[in-house]
């Protein structure tokens, strides 16, 4: 029997620092539905403006992911994070729509130009026999920031004379981020001259005729809803917090990524043992329910019960939907499936705010959120039904 390939862990945990620096860049800005409602747009405008990094990243993804892989990561990711740390800075001199709107592409690009590579390195490190426990502990990298940056900022909020500068702060980060990759660079030099992850190429026409297999198409047309939902409730909870009297609201992704993350850290036997389209429909069933009780809300003690709601659900979707997609995948379209997974993670993420904003503006924060549960719902029941047919 072969040896169990164990993962590089001093390489792994470099990794995992690299992405929670990049995606602290990209969390910090939950403040900025807000803060653009106060540059005087409204909330259609700012939705817009908050989708356009989700759009331009899809692009990216549609037309580049393709060339990246571990061999040539490291060229992509220096530059991504040149253009990251000035988009970040350029809020202190940027406050019209057109800068803003290329403000924003150029952070969609960046951040891609990031975090693509990544995946190609962790994939390039993993084997069969870990790969749950990578892709477990990776999303948890990509989880932390949420959890973090919104209670962070809304701390320092008092002490800078706006938002703008706590985006500065967090563009600070990146040159740690860049000494972090430089050292994981020379630490997996060796890739290369091992191979490692190489297979034979896959023609760009059979790669996405497999995206229109039943089994593959469902997977990624959830993971595009979950993500819209993340993202819809991400940027658009602080005017909604608000809007109930409030103030400080930010702790409520602290509590709802900390009950995913222990999901995450700790619930790996559940994600084997049980089926997972059945773990995927129960999880929006919970986010469903979250939905409904945010349309009560009217005090802060009601955020640490909705959260746990929110956090459970959302904490069962995406290893749900990522592992489901591993299965349903065959073996030499699997990495590009899960580029397709993140392809759909952007496209959920820029409808989310734009679609987001259009019904507040049109119908209020209490249409809004009931439109949110009965889509979240349909999806479950949708998905339920098509693991019947598949």
């Amino acid at each position: 029997m072969a040896e169990k390939k164990s993962l590089p862990f001093l390489e792994f945990v470099t990794l995992c620092c690299v992405v929670f620096l990049a995606v602290c860049n990209i969390s910090v800005y939950y403040s900025l539905n807000v803060y653009l409602q106060g540059l005087g747009f409204n909330k259609a405008t700012s939705g817009l403006l908050i989708s356009l990094y989700s759009l331009s990243g899809m692009f990216m993804y549609l037309a580049v992911s393709s060339r990246i892989n571990a061999v040539n990561a490291y060229r992509f990711m220096f530059t991504g994070m040149l253009l990251v740390g000035i988009c970040g800075c350029g809020y202190v001199y940027i406050n019209e729509f057109w800068p803003l709107l290329l403000l924003r592409i150029g952070q969609g690009v960046g951040i891609f130009m990031v975090l693509a590579p990544c995946v190609a390195i962790l994939v390039s490190m993993t084997s069969a026999e870990n790969a749950g426990s990578a892709f477990s502990l990776y999303s948890t990298a990509l989880l932390l920031p949420y959890a973090v940056m919104p209670h962070v900022s809304e701390q320092f909020g008092p002490l800078v004379a706006g938002p703008e500068w706590i985006y500065v702060g967090t563009a600070g980060l990146i040159p740690l981020a860049f000494l972090l990759t430089v050292f994981l660079k020379f630490r997996t030099s060796k890739i290369e001259q091992r191979g490692n992850g190489q297979q034979e190429p896959v023609s760009m026409r059979d790669s996405y005729a497999n995206l229109f297999r039943l089994k593959i198409l469902s997977v990624l047309a959830v993971n595009g809803v979950y993500f819209m939902i993340f993202a819809g409730l991400f940027f658009l909870f602080q005017d909604f917090a608000l809007s109930r009297g409030v103030v400080k609201a930010g702790y409520f992704f602290s509590l709802q990524m900390g009950v995913m993350i222990a999901i995450r850290l700790f619930g790996g036997a559940v994600f084997d043992r049980f089926s997972k389209r059945g773990l995927i429909v129960t999880a929006f069933i919970f986010t469903a329910a979250g939905f409904v009780l945010l349309n009560d809300l009217h005090d802060e003690s009601m955020l640490l019960p909705i959260a746990v709601v929110f956090g459970t659900g959302m904490g069962l979707s995406a290893p749900a939907l990522n592992s489901l997609m591993f299965v349903v995948s065959e073996p030499h379209f699997r990495s590009f499936n899960v580029n397709m997974m993140m392809f759909t993670v952007h496209l959920g993420s820029f409808l989310g705010p734009l679609l987001g904003g259009i019904a507040v503006d049109s119908i209020g924060y209490g249409g809004f959120l009931w439109i949110a549960a009965s889509g979240t719902a349909c999806t479950a029941l949708i998905f339920m039904l098509m693991g019947r047919v598949e």
